[in-house]
Formats: C-alpha cells, structure tokens, sequence
C-alpha cells in the first residue's frame, strides 16, 4: 500500500474516532529458528533482494484473495517481485467478470474463498493459456481437481521467497 493510501486510511480513521494501529503483515523466519535471509528478521529488502526481485519482469498480475490484510501483503510482494501492475479480487464472480475484458499476464490464486473456491478462475485462465499458482492455509490438506494437479500451490503463511519460487515454476523458469 502507498504511503498516499496509508495516510488516506489513517485520516479516515481519526474522522471516525479511531486510533491507527501498525500492525506488521508478515515476519519472515526460516525453519531452524533463525532469522529469513540473515539480518533483521523485519527488513523486507533484504527477503525480496534473496527472492529474485524481478521474477515478474513488468508483467501485470492477477491476485485472488479474500482475506484483506493477506491480499495487501501479498500485493505488495508481487510489486517488489517486480509486477507493473495488480488486479485484486476477493470473490471469484468479480474476477471472472474482469477477465472478459482484461487479461493478466500472471495469476495468483487463493484455493478457498470463503463458500466458494478459486477453480473456476482456475479454468478460464487456462483457456487463456495465463500462467497461475494457487495459495493455501490449509496445509497438505487442499484437494485440487485433477486439470490443475500440475499447478504449484504456496502454503500460508507464505514468504517473498515462496512465492517467487512458486511464480517461476509457473512462468516455466528455473525455480529460484
């Protein structure tokens, strides 16, 4: 999010009586405990410099995600990884509508939005041969039908890292 609409949210909240609250999206750790690229465990350059930073080299995404702070977070990544542009959507039906007039280059699904899923996303990106991954909170546990088996899923809470590693697969680089 810009700095613009930070201070545009934060003004917005004070007209209502609301105190403004940072709260940090994501802290980054790797598995043995220490710190995720070394350094400050908080410094989001350090992770998106280790995550090859123009993995999507000016193209524009699509990114389905019904959880706010989650999509916020996880746009601003697909920015640092070098996304011209993101196209936000929270329920499958507003993305569907969007793709009979716009075409992304890159997509970036969350499997489960709330009563519904993503896999009708899934099929029309398909037959506009646009490259996607699926993201999941629910572990190893997500079924996905058998078209989209191919399809590299990032598990929740994801990283820079991940979800590079994951993009590249689908761009059909070598993963990084």
């Amino acid at each position: 999010m810009s700095r613009c609409a930070v201070a545009i949210v934060a003004h917005a909240l004070e007209a209502v009586g609301c105190a403004l609250v940072q709260i940090p999206l994501c802290r980054h750790f790797l598995r043995d405990g220490g710190a995720a690229a070394g350094g400050n465990p908080h410094s989001r350059e350090m992770l998106v410099t280790s995550a090859a930073p123009n993995v999507l080299g000016g193209m524009h995404a699509l990114l389905i995600e019904d959880q706010t702070l989650i999509a916020l977070d996880t746009e601003m990544m697909l920015r640092e990884l070098g996304a011209a542009s993101v196209e936000t959507f929270t329920t499958a039906e507003a993305a569907l509508a969007w793709l009979k007039s716009s075409m992304p280059n890159v997509a970036v699904l969350d499997i489960n939005l709330g009563a519904t899923s993503s896999f009708s996303i899934a099929e029309e990106l398909s037959k506009l041969q646009v490259p996607f991954i699926f993201t999941t909170g629910y572990g190893d546990s997500a079924v996905l039908p058998e078209a989209f088996e191919h399809v590299p899923v990032v598990h929740k809470p994801y990283t820079p890292e991940s979800i590079s590693r994951g993009l590249a697969i689908c761009l059909g680089r070598a993963a990084l």
